[in-house]
């Protein structure tokens, strides 16, 4: 509490110059925008997202547009819209519509996001999903979970190939990804002692 992270590694975490010792991290302090918003020279909030105007074009650069986790859109619930695909990829969707309707002279549309719920996978065979007024939990929401990432997905290549992995590693207990930090493939501390 009340300490800056500032610098995570295999060894744990780094509160200024101490080390709290781990070896699992799960980071649930959130995230700061990229960089690039601090160079624009545009408002920010404290997070450094952008704030956007209603049609997601920047304040005084109406030509300009910024979507996605760099950006705090919150016109809508007085909160900033969460940085998540699905809202890129409407926020996407409706500035190519809005450039439309500048060139055929149209006035812009103001943004609106649509929440279509939310779902996460939490393990073999347990997940959850929230859509709408429906709740689902365990292995119907791992199974939604699963068709609509694979729906999602662009091409029939790509869906089948993303099926058989999952396919594969689900049926031989392979995990899906790893995650290598550190400058180099040391041994453990356990395994430093015995050889």
């Amino acid at each position: 509490m009340n300490a800056q992270v500032t610098r995570i590694d295999e060894r744990g975490v780094w509160l200024g110059d101490e080390l709290v010792a781990s070896r699992t991290v799960i980071w649930g302090a959130g995230v700061r925008a990229t960089s690039l918003t601090e160079r624009l020279g545009v408002p920010l909030d404290r997070a450094d997202r952008v704030l956007v105007e209603r049609d997601l074009s920047l304040p005084d650069h109406a030509n300009v547009f910024a979507i996605g986790d760099m950006v705090n859109f919150s016109y809508q619930t007085g909160q900033p819209l969460p940085g998540v695909s699905p809202v890129a990829m409407q926020m996407g969707r409706h500035v190519a519509r809005n450039i439309e309707r500048d060139l055929s002279h149209h006035p812009r549309e103001p943004f609106h996001y649509v929440d279509k719920g939310s779902m996460a996978t939490i393990g073999r065979k347990a997940a959850i999903a929230h859509v709408g007024r429906w709740k689902l939990s365990g292995f119907p929401a791992w199974v939604a979970w699963l068709l609509v990432h694979i729906y999602f997905l662009i091409g029939f290549r790509n869906r089948l190939a993303v099926l058989f992995n999952w396919a594969w590693s689900y049926f031989t207990y392979q995990r899906g990804a790893r995650l290598i930090t550190g400058t180099s493939l040391e041994k453990s501390d356990n395994q430093k002692g015995q050889g």
